[in-house]
């Protein structure tokens, strides 16, 4: 588990502390140095992304032990991640959202592999889609998958959505890092 590798770490340093805790809710780890510190935990408030959760959702377990969610607050970034199941269509997730993350400012639409979000960098300094821009909605939500990104590089709201069965799968993502400039 990573908390144990970290831990390890972390006590080989001095004036560091460690604290781990496991409740009904989830895990949670705290680590404090004396340049900064780390808290991870799975405990996660969807408001803390930003975005609403599509009605009707239920959270997403990829196993019995898994929380599908982490919010992570290290040396200045954080991340917060949800992941939801819905019966409903994907195209139908991908047009709640699409006005959702408008919110944020202009709306990049992403073709997708899976649930596997990277914030990719083009030849610039743009952020943009590793697997090209989606212009078909309907059909990038219906296939591969599709990946909603708004907000500044440095302050960033994605939502991944894929098919799941005769439902949909999809993951809301906040990531804050320094001072953000736009998409």
């Amino acid at each position: 588990m990573i908390a144990l590798s970290l831990s390890v770490v972390v006590f080989a340093l001095s004036g560091c502390s460690v604290s781990h805790s496991k409740t009904e809710k989830g895990e949670e780890v705290t680590i404090k140095t004396p340049v900064g510190g780390m808290n991870v935990n799975e405990n996660v408030d969807p408001s803390q992304i930003g975005l609403a959760v599509y009605p009707g959702s239920r959270p997403h377990h990829d196993n019995d032990n898994d929380s599908g969610a982490v919010n992570m607050d290290m040396f200045g970034m954080k991340l917060v991640v949800a992941s939801f199941d819905t019966d409903d269509a994907p195209e139908q997730v991908a047009n709640f959202y699409s006005k959702e993350i408008k919110k944020y400012g202009n709306v990049l639409q992403c073709k997708s592999n899976g649930m596997r979000f990277s914030p990719h960098r083009n030849s610039g300094e743009e952020w943009g889609c590793e697997h090209g821009e989606a212009t078909d909605i309907k059909a990038a939500a219906s296939d591969g998958g599709l990946e909603l990104k708004a907000g500044s590089k440095n302050n960033m709201h994605v939502v991944g959505i894929e098919p799941s069965g005769k439902g949909t799968k999809y993951a809301l993502v906040y990531i804050r890092t320094g001072r953000g400039e736009s998409i």
